[in-house]
């Protein structure tokens, strides 16, 4: 991790300021947290259970889903996006390769995981740079259900494989989240270290977003059509939006 954490990012220009001089990096991805304090760790590592229950959490969303659904998932990384995007906690990170994505995400509100006013932070990682962290003859950026590498990060088979780092990977777009957020994952195979402890956070940087410019963040992003209804593309979402308009 380098020093561009102390940056603070107080608007829209900021970041583009930030990118600008940052221009000559390697391949970034971006995440946006509302809460500076949260680590880079997948939802099903936040709580012992869920780790215990992941393949019976996963059983039972695909049973009761099936009625729900208008087209069935091809394959099991397929049913793990889904599950993702509703709500079930699973070893994927949601990433996105679009920074002012990442930087909606970190200003989404003032609230932060108690309920208390709190800074945001935007989070930029360098995937290449952690997949050769975990595989150091790593050439490309993987493709779920592609690419052999990614089969022992699967939940049904990563009992049975040696421990292995996290994997930065893209997946093909076929659920409209994915598509309107620019959508790339990390995923995590036995262990659960947050990704800025990864070899001594070389791989990720941040930036705080002060909780007092949140407001105005949000403001210059809806003017650039960066909403609620354009991040999140259902119709919850949609009324949501409509609803705060009027």
């Amino acid at each position: 991790m380098t020093d561009i954490e102390s940056q603070e990012i107080h608007s829209v220009a900021d970041l583009l300021d930030a990118l600008r001089d940052d221009s000559e990096s390697p391949l970034k991805w971006y995440r946006g947290h509302v809460d500076s304090r949260w680590p880079l760790q997948p939802s099903i590592a936040r709580r012992r259970e869920w780790l215990e229950a992941e393949i019976a959490m996963i059983k039972r969303f695909k049973q009761d889903a099936y009625p729900r659904l208008r087209e069935n998932p091809e394959t099991e990384w397929d049913w793990l996006f889904l599950a993702q995007h509703h709500g079930l906690p699973t070893r994927l990170l949601d990433w996105t390769e679009n920074p002012l994505i990442g930087l909606y995400f970190a200003s989404e509100t003032d609230d932060g995981q108690e309920g208390e006013k709190a800074d945001g932070k935007l989070w930029v990682i360098r995937p290449e740079e952690l997949n050769r962290c975990t595989k150091p003859d790593m050439s490309s950026i993987p493709l779920f259900a592609h690419d052999p590498i990614l089969d022992s990060y699967l939940p049904s088979k990563v009992k049975d494989s040696p421990s292995m780092g996290p994997m930065a990977a893209v997946a093909t777009r076929s659920f409209g989240r994915i598509v309107a957020q620019s959508g790339t994952f990390t995923v995590n195979h036995l262990g659960h270290t947050p990704l800025e402890g990864i070899d001594n956070g070389s791989c990720v940087d941040s930036y705080i977003i002060p909780v007092a410019s949140k407001e105005l963040i949000r403001f210059q992003l809806r003017s650039l059509g960066i909403t609620s209804m354009s991040v999140y593309p259902d119709l919850s979402h949609l009324g949501a939006y409509i609803k705060e308009q009027y």
